[in-house]
């Protein structure tokens, strides 16, 4: 039986291990065959699992030794995460034997020392009880492992981060995802080696003060899921998955899409090219010897935007520099836009409006 003076802290806890483990189900089966999701609901699954583990070592005297079966997979937490990003970055990826290396701490800690450490304290209970502070040190300290390796894999997912392709569209929203884990894992790391620190020095009074440290854990795993699971279903799923499939039929590389994105802004800048009235982006694309579609993929990409918009771009920033140039008294508002590329009032209205939130007349009036 669960222990009643812990009941209303268990029952907000289980409440969350229930919508964890729910959470887990939907990120997995939306889409079976997307290794991002099977990682990451793999991961709130476990974060569920353990903190289910939490509470029912907490309420239940001796669970351990009851239950002696892997329930806490805290060395999988960095792998898992890893992983996930790395289907982000190449959703092309192949899973290799050799990655299964990374899951061999969790399954040699986790699973095998757990069982055969807690089996043996099923059949030498008294054993147990009189060692009780040697078995909570061996946990901290093994804890303290578990930290270390999440450290390393933080490190290691910032790093891929770092080298995900900045030319899609969505990238600054997949970019806010891995700052999230990043900074969700180092409030881990800390609070964990606080907590940990706490526990080793008043290790004595640890049985009879443990709700100091598992009611925080507990809340601030309970928030993990929370964050983690929702954040990732209601905004960020289909953002990745998006951004997965654009990297997928994207046959670019990094390097090239940097070299042909320059070439546009050289022939923008230095040619000027947009200030022909009557220029199409077939027009462009032959100027510069590209077919149109690769143009089209470029400007997309690495601008975030469409030709059209691009080029109203330029247009309204030479005109810009026109209009505070000592000079500019001696045109009329639209002869400067003629002289930069519009063919029309309403089209530079219109491009004006879009692109600066005003018309050209108020604005001509902040700059006088």
């Amino acid at each position: 039986m669960i222990d009643t003076s812990l009941n209303s802290s268990n029952f907000y806890f289980l409440t969350t291990v229930f919508q964890g483990f729910i959470l887990s189900f939907i990120i997995i089966f939306r889409n079976v065959f997307r290794k991002t999701n099977l990682f990451f609901g793999l991961l709130v699954f476990l974060f569920s699992l353990s903190l289910l583990h939490l509470i029912l070592e907490e309420s239940i005297s001796a669970f351990n030794a009851k239950f002696p079966i892997p329930m806490n997979f805290s060395l999988s937490y960095g792998p898992l995460t890893y992983f996930h990003i790395l289907y982000i970055k190449n959703p092309k990826r192949t899973f290799l034997k050799k990655d299964l290396l990374h899951f061999l701490p969790s399954l040699l800690l986790d699973v095998f020392l757990f069982t055969a450490l807690f089996l043996y304290i099923r059949a030498h209970i008294e054993w147990a009880y009189e060692h009780i502070l040697f078995i909570q040190s061996l946990s901290l300290y093994l804890t303290c492992l578990g930290i270390v390796q999440l450290a390393i894999y933080t490190f290691l997912i910032y790093k891929a981060s770092v080298s995900i392709k900045r030319v899609f569209r969505e990238f600054q929203e997949v970019k806010k995802w891995l700052n999230y884990i990043i900074y969700l894992w180092s409030i881990l790391i800390g609070f964990l080696l606080l907590a940990i620190t706490f526990g080793l020095i008043f290790i004595e009074n640890l049985d009879k003060n443990s709700a100091l440290l598992y009611k925080p854990l507990g809340v601030f795993m309970g928030l993990c899921i929370y964050l983690l699971g929702y954040l990732y279903i209601l905004k960020y799923a289909e953002v990745i998955k998006n951004y997965a499939k654009r990297i997928s039929n994207f046959n670019i590389s990094e390097e090239e899409l940097e070299h042909l994105k320059n070439k546009i802004l050289f022939t923008l800048k230095e040619e000027k090219l947009y200030k022909d009235s009557s220029i199409t982006i077939a027009k462009f694309a032959n100027h510069i010897s590209w077919p149109i579609n690769k143009l089209s993929t470029v400007i997309n990409e690495s601008f975030q935007t469409n030709f059209n918009d691009l080029i109203n771009h330029y247009r309204i920033t030479a005109f810009k520099e026109k209009i505070i140039h000592p000079d500019s008294n001696k045109y009329s508002i639209m002869g400067l836009a003629l002289e930069v590329g519009f063919s029309s009032k309403a089209s530079f209205y219109r491009a004006f409006k879009k692109e600066t939130g005003t018309t050209p007349t108020k604005y001509l009036n902040t700059k006088t």
